[in-house]
């Protein structure tokens, strides 16, 4: 950790409850990283810190000149920037998933080779070294194993309702809150899902906080076919928009469930990508993360406050997953 201290909060907002201090110079466990924030467990509590005070485990505080190999991004919306700091003029964002050549590593960031040639800098705590098409993406065995049952009518599914209690998750241009959005969402989604005859476990089914590993260890209690969450995206854009689905192990789950979305809300197709998110990568489940549009898009977030949209939502999962389940 690059800081003197760094305030600890209750959820990835400047306003948000205070929960402690952490030490410069201490060791963090980055659990999940949101709009700049990551989320960090640190001497048995967890909470939020501002991500750019981070420093790569092993990353040389002083510039290590040109390196090998190649770095991939593991969030979204991340800045890339014209030199190593937050100082530095933003040139663009890059998404979770893209590789890039590294070229040099200095104070925690990493240095890269854009596509047109020029070069960018990213901060090291958001990248991982490879490609994510590599060895690391495969190494979830429930992930890339074929589904245990062909029927959707036998399946265990759990539905996640993504943030909740003090944590608000992305909030919209009208101050809607994505956890009131995943929540209703998610409801809806588990409906369609026990009317097509599966048996339906959801992590919350009101306002509350729920943590990252109480999600994921759902889905190994009780031995889920698959594991659905349910989020929306935000940007600095207003012009960002668009559904996207996110995988860690294989894509076969989230392949199919986008394949429904986009016919179903004829959205923009953002793809089915890789995504180092704890719920997705700490499963012993076939699992997918869903971004369901922008809250920060005047139309996305109008439609994603109404029945039709969630109902169009629910009915592309239960048809993504029945596809899934019988492939």
């Amino acid at each position: 950790m690059d800081a003197t201290s760094l305030l600890m909060r209750e959820a990835p907002a400047d306003g948000a409850a205070v929960l402690g201090a952490i030490p410069g110079g201490q060791t963090v466990t980055v659990q999940e990283e949101k709009y700049g924030w990551a989320n960090v467990d640190y001497n048995g509590q967890n909470g939020w810190v501002a991500g750019y005070y981070l420093v790569s485990n092993g990353s040389d505080h002083s510039s290590s000149g040109n390196v090998s190999g190649t770095v991939t991004v593991k969030a979204d919306s991340v800045r890339l920037r014209s030199g190593p700091g937050t100082e530095n003029r933003i040139l663009g964002v890059t998404s979770d998933g893209d590789s890039y050549r590294k070229l040099a590593k200095e104070n925690g960031w990493v240095k890269v080779r854009l596509g047109d040639g020029s070069a960018a800098w990213i901060a090291g705590f958001l990248t991982s070294e490879g490609n994510s098409s590599g060895a690391t993406a495969s190494s979830t065995p429930s992930a890339s194993s074929s589904p245990a049952v062909s029927s959707i009518g036998k399946a265990t599914i759990v539905v996640d309702a993504g943030h909740g209690g003090y944590e608000p998750g992305a909030i919209g241009r009208d101050g809607t809150l994505e956890k009131d959005l995943t929540l209703a969402t998610a409801q809806t989604v588990a409906s369609a899902l026990r009317y097509a005859g599966a048996e339906v476990i959801m992590t919350r089914t009101s306002n509350r906080y729920v943590s990252l590993p109480g999600r994921a260890g759902l889905a190994a209690t009780y031995n889920a076919d698959a594991f659905v969450s349910v989020h929306y995206n935000s940007s600095r854009s207003e012009n960002a928009r668009g559904i996207s689905s996110f995988y860690y192990g294989s894509p076969s789950l989230a392949g199919a469930i986008q394949d429904r979305l986009v016919a179903r809300t004829s959205y923009q197709d953002d793809g089915t990508r890789h995504g180092d998110f704890h719920v997705l990568r700490e499963n012993s489940s076939p699992a997918v993360l869903l971004e369901l549009g922008y809250v920060s898009n005047a139309y996305e977030l109008s439609r994603a406050k109404t029945r039709d949209h969630r109902e169009q939502v629910a009915q592309a999962v239960t048809e993504g997953v029945r596809n899934y389940l019988a492939d």
